[in-house]
């Protein structure tokens, strides 16, 4: 068994891993909002988020997706660690926050195309965005009932179990914005839908 050194080393280790989940939020949303006012015009109630990547400043929406996937890689890592009565529970923690974190990553790798979806690259932005938008709800309703079993997260069961049906409500509401009644307010909404679950 490892000694006092070994479990004081791995405690630092999760320590910084939640930190760099901490700060992903806080790097998504700073980069895309420098992206946001350095594009005279763009409108952040009405056009999408992912618009960006084709604004003047793109490439920091790029750096923002690419690096916020990455720290959340760090963040389900630690949350494997730290939340969950049993190990089975853990790995369910840590598989759902990685799927988050990779269809984070994809976003980077597959920028929207400005067209909605006519390219190869354009469908598989909105597969990922598909994707992110059913895993997010799954995700924080699975996480909030580990929560409910681990004694030690009790005090974050209702704002994970609300932020879970929030989600879910917005996933409904989603495809109102694609040429429906809601599409004025796409930006706000997705921007809605992204801030839940980070907050």
């Amino acid at each position: 068994m490892p000694g006092s050194a070994g479990f004081a080393r791995a405690e630092r280790t999760t320590r910084a891993l939640l930190w760099a989940g901490v700060a992903a939020p806080v790097v998504a949303w700073g980069l895309s909002v420098a992206a946001a006012v350095v594009w005279p015009g763009y409108d952040p109630v009405a056009q999408s988020i992912s618009v960006l990547v084709r604004g003047p400043a793109g490439w920091l929406l790029t750096v923002a997706f690419a690096v916020s996937g990455f720290l959340g890689v760090a963040w389900a890592v630690a949350m494997g660690r730290l939340l969950g009565a049993t190990a089975g529970e853990r790995r369910l923690v840590r598989g759902l926050l990685l799927a988050q974190a990779v269809l984070v990553l994809l976003f980077a790798v597959f920028p929207t195309d400005l067209q909605r979806g006519r390219t190869p690259v354009g469908v598989l932005h909105l597969v990922d965005f598909g994707l992110y938008a059913v895993v997010t709800p799954v995700a924080l309703a699975a996480i909030g009932r580990v929560m409910r079993r681990d004694a030690r997260w009790a005090g974050w069961v209702a704002a994970t179990t609300l932020a879970a049906g929030a989600t879910a409500v917005g996933l409904l509401v989603a495809p109102l914005t694609l040429d429906g009644p809601l599409e004025p307010w796409l930006g706000l909404l997705e921007r809605a839908l992204v801030a839940v679950p980070t907050g």
